[in-house]
């Protein structure tokens, strides 16, 4: 049985069926928020926000019997880099819808 928790200042936690301990962070979210050494991971999360608002929408019109969290990834995978490629948001909409077909094809054959 591996040990799951916090006492003192360690973390014990499992990953893929193997303990490990840690030093318990200081780093607390108020401060990645408002640190200036963090405005580049706040850009990327609001980035990422973006993105997923806009692959939330394309997921939405998917048959149930093809969704799964993987196709959602690879969907706000899409839209993150068409955005980096400064795409306007109609645009990447477009593009995407045209790629879902060849992303469920690619996610049913990884099952």
């Amino acid at each position: 049985m591996i040990f799951i928790g916090t006492v003192n200042n360690m973390t014990w936690y499992a990953m893929n069926g193997i303990g490990y301990v840690r030093c318990k962070s200081r780093l607390t979210g108020k401060r990645v928020k408002s640190s200036p050494e963090f405005k580049k991971t706040m850009e990327y999360a609001r980035k990422l926000g973006e993105a997923s608002t806009v692959a939330s929408g394309l997921y939405k019109a998917i048959p149930d019997e093809n969704k799964s969290s993987r196709l959602f990834r690879l969907i706000t995978g899409r839209v993150v880099t068409c955005f980096k490629k400064g795409i306007t948001e109609d645009e990447v909409r477009e593009e995407v819808r045209r790629e879902i077909p060849s992303l469920i094809k690619q996610v049913k054959k990884e099952m």
